[in-house]
């Protein structure tokens, strides 16, 4: 065994040893991280100095642009793994510094499409959260949409209702509307489908007893299944997309004052506000830039990392691309506009946080760099990188392997690699295009509102969002088999076998994601109109037929639930209505389904015309329990079973619908 070999097999063990240990200890988490460093910068370092192409034109450039993705993805997780050096906690405050002398709140809930169904849920939750003086809130619907049912539903519920004449700078120009008709010493911002929960006053208006505080941010946390969770069938296995920036790096950042506000879930000093003249506008991502500008002023963010408000994740595939294409545009248009580097106020890791950020919409590029470059060799005999089969396991290996442990490590099961990588192929060409476009093409896309409460009888393929992807599968499962018949000499090639192992071996990577990917834009039947939530509580039913029996609700919404009766038998003729009581509130209801189960009798009801009282009070204890009454649901992020799995579960669909159908 050669000395580079025995240094090789020692790093490598280290790496691992480093993994394991920093399951505990945060000191071989740093180790590990370290590790990745150093062993990546060797691995650039030779990329740079003994792989470069330099044979003819076609080969250089193709390198080249290998290198600087390559480079560019070292720097982004060079900044990544900076914030996520040392774990940051936020030390929590409650109400109680203030002595009794609560500021004034004002809740503003911006809309512009968004249905009353789910407008009403936003409203009521802000107006049953716990605040001790509630006659100190006050909330504003500010509807872009000028609807009079959106006008009626706010008198309805007895509060401001606000309109303006025009409609400039969108959300942001209603936001500034909003603020100059109102008057609280404090601003809460929240989207028309974001549901606030019992706690979140409690939980975040202590934190500006501090007077420099600018504004806290929670998270955004979601409670239906994002695209990728439910069109394959993984809403018990992976998280929503957004939980590893909502819950991981946003708390991190909070260590540098450079928390990102993000639009909603956020309380503001209106003092700060005001002192930046308002909500940000002319740019896309308003909310980045306002963070951005309050913290420029010198004052203070944080972020409180507990679920204390929830909205609706995009309902499709579509939607999520069409999203995402609107934050990556955004960020291209802050940077045009306002370089961070150059905005005085900001400390140097603001500006560098804020500059990753903005890079970060760039990984688009990079990914479908890392996909075509393996089909280019393979195809058309285009080099990306000269070397052989040696070298990659002496320079590559030890740093693939630190930059996958080290991510997993840092992700606390938020996210995983191999997760990562098919969320960042299955958009990496919508916004490669999306950044190519606002950078040279001078994008003329407006802020455009994501659907939300989109509901489907029927499966169908989104081929518009799949068609990228396909073409780049179909590519790379040409070149995977081309390389096969390299290797077993079923074709002849002047390429060295080694190159040929070493590309199979990237596509066989790529394959995976692609394939995923591909699952993606199957999208699956939203029947549905609201969200079930499991709450196991006992209740009293008063059946049609004047009977009274104990039951218990197995999941509800404010629409209607599946409640479970201590009772044997049923008669069909009690079919109808009933009152079922809890906690001393009377809810109507009509039952549409029964069935016996385990010597029990489930029953399917909807809701008919309920209370104020009725309603408020199935809010709280779903959409808008308080977060000390959650349980945080883990998940395994393993995705290998989905390959077989999912093709399972499609066919279950399919036959499904076919028996209802008939």
């Amino acid at each position: 065994m050669t000395t580079i070999m025995l240094v090789e097999l020692l790093v490598i063990l280290l790496i691992l040893a480093s993994y394991i240990l920093g399951q505990r200890f945060h000191f071989f988490r740093q180790l590990l991280l370290a590790l990745y460093v150093v062993t990546m910068s060797i691995y650039i370092i030779w990329r740079l100095g003994w792989t470069l192409p330099h044979d003819n034109v076609i080969n250089m450039i193709a390198g080249g642009v290998l290198a600087i993705a390559e480079i560019g993805g070292f720097v982004l997780s060079l900044v990544f793994y900076r914030i996520f050096w040392r774990k940051f906690t936020r030390p929590k405050v409650n109400l109680n510094v203030f002595q009794g002398k609560y500021p004034t709140i004002d809740i503003f809930i911006a809309t512009y499409n968004e249905s009353s169904e789910i407008l009403r849920r936003s409203i009521v939750a802000a107006k049953i959260a716990h605040y001790p003086h509630g006659e100190k809130v006050n909330i504003y619907v500010g509807d872009d949409g000028d609807r009079p049912e959106v006008a009626a539903l706010a008198k309805e519920l007895a509060v401001h209702y606000v309109t303006r004449a025009t409609h400039e700078h969108a959300k942001a120009g209603n936001l500034n509307n909003m603020l100059s008709l109102s008057h609280g010493d404090l601003i809460v911002t929240m989207d028309a489908d974001m549901v606030m929960r019992q706690d979140f006053l409690e939980k975040t208006i202590g934190y500006f007893h501090e007077p420099k505080m600018g504004f806290i941010q929670t998270p955004q946390t979601f409670f239906n299944q994002d695209p990728y969770q439910f069109n394959l069938f993984a809403g018990k296995r992976i998280g929503n997309d957004q939980d590893f920036f909502m819950r991981r790096i946003e708390a991190q950042k909070d260590a540098f004052n450079a928390v990102m506000y993000v639009g909603s879930n956020a309380v503001f000093k209106r003092q700060a506000i005001e002192s930046i003249n308002g909500f940000t506008t002319g740019v896309i991502t308003e909310d980045m830039a306002t963070g951005m500008f309050l913290q420029a002023k010198g004052w203070q963010s944080g972020f409180i990392n507990e679920n204390l408000a929830s909205g609706l994740a995009p309902e499709t595939f579509g939607d999520l691309i069409k999203q995402r294409d609107r934050w990556a545009r955004g960020n291209i248009q802050v940077a045009k506009k306002w370089n961070p580097w150059r905005i005085k106020g900001l400390t140097f890791m603001q500006k560098l946080l804020y500059v990753d950020g903005i890079h970060y919409w760039f990984s688009g590029i990079y990914k479908t760099i890392f996909l075509i470059a393996p089909v280019f060799f393979l195809l058309f005999g285009i080099y990306s990188l000269k070397t052989d089969l040696g070298q990659i396991l002496i320079f590559w290996v030890p740093s693939f392997l630190a930059s996958m442990l080290a991510f997993n490590l840092v992700a606390e099961k938020k996210q995983t690699t191999l997760l990562s990588n098919v969320y960042e192929v299955a958009t990496a060409p919508f916004m490669a295009f999306a950044v190519f476009n606002e950078l040279f093409l001078k994008s003329k896309k407006g802020f455009a509102v994501t659907r939300k409460g989109v509901n489907s009888d029927a499966s169908y393929y989104n081929w518009g969002t799949s068609w990228p992807i396909i073409f780049l599968l179909i590519l790379s499962a040409i070149s995977f088999i081309r390389g096969l018949a390299f290797v077993t000499h079923y074709w002849e090639s002047s390429v060295p076998i080694e190159s040929i192992y070493i590309n199979l071996y990237w596509l066989l990577y790529n394959l995976v994601g692609l394939i995923l990917a591909t699952y993606v834009s199957n999208e699956r039947p939203r029947l549905r109109q609201s969200e079930r939530f499991s709450a196991p509580q006992h209740i009293r039913v008063t059946l049609p037929d004047d009977d009274t029996v104990s039951g218990t609700i197995l999941d509800w919404n404010e629409s209607g639930a599946r409640i479970q009766l201590e009772m044997q038998e049923m008669n069909s003729t009690n079919l109808g209505t009933g009152v079922m009581v809890i906690n001393h509130v009377d809810i109507n209801f009509k039952k549409v389904w029964q069935k016996k189960d385990n010597n029990r009798v489930l029953i399917g009801v909807t809701f008919d015309n309920l209370s104020d009282k009725a309603y408020a009070y199935i809010l709280s204890q779903t959409y808008a329990k308080s977060s000390y009454c959650l349980t945080e649901q883990q998940y395994n992020n393993r995705i290998w079973y989905l390959f077989v799995i999912w093709w399972l579960d499609v066919l279950k669909q399919r036959k499904a619908h076919t028996r209802e159908d008939k």
